[in-house]
């Protein structure tokens, strides 16, 4: 199991079915619009998870800063194919998000799931994150 930085048009093709797997209202060329404008603007980056050469799993993130966190990174994504989960693959994800905010002197590491996500939450719990909020939502 390899980690590396996806951005090559090639890599972020071969991200995109697992990120669907997470996200399935995208279409290609709007992953691709998203990503573009998410790494221009706060500089998003995905790190995915390759066996050989398949991807089956995938984890976006930017830094940010705020009054509360102070310059922390966000996880916007973490996704592992169906056919690879409980392999440690979302923990290798997040240890790499570890090891990369604290070599970029983050203060915190923060993400959100949806309320619904019942595995996801006793992933993280298992993983070592704490619930700390509810967020909230509303479409314009």
């Amino acid at each position: 199991m390899e980690l590396r930085k996806a951005a090559s048009p090639a890599e972020l093709e071969m991200v995109f079915p697992v990120m669907k797997e997470l996200r399935p209202h995208l279409t290609f060329q709007r992953y691709i619009e998203l990503i573009e404008r998410a790494a221009q603007n706060d500089g998003y980056e995905i790190i995915a998870a390759f066996d050989r050469e398949k991807c089956v799993g995938a984890m976006g993130f930017r830094i940010l800063f705020d009054f509360v966190h102070g310059k922390h990174m966000y996880i916007d994504d973490l996704v592992v194919t169906e056919s690879h989960r409980s392999k440690k693959i979302g923990a290798k994800l997040l240890r790499h998000a570890e090891d990369t905010a604290r070599e970029m002197k983050c203060e915190a590491l923060r993400l959100c799931t949806g309320v619904e996500n019942e595995a996801g939450k006793r992933f993280y719990d298992r993983e070592g994150w704490t619930l700390r909020a509810v967020a909230y939502k509303k479409k314009l």
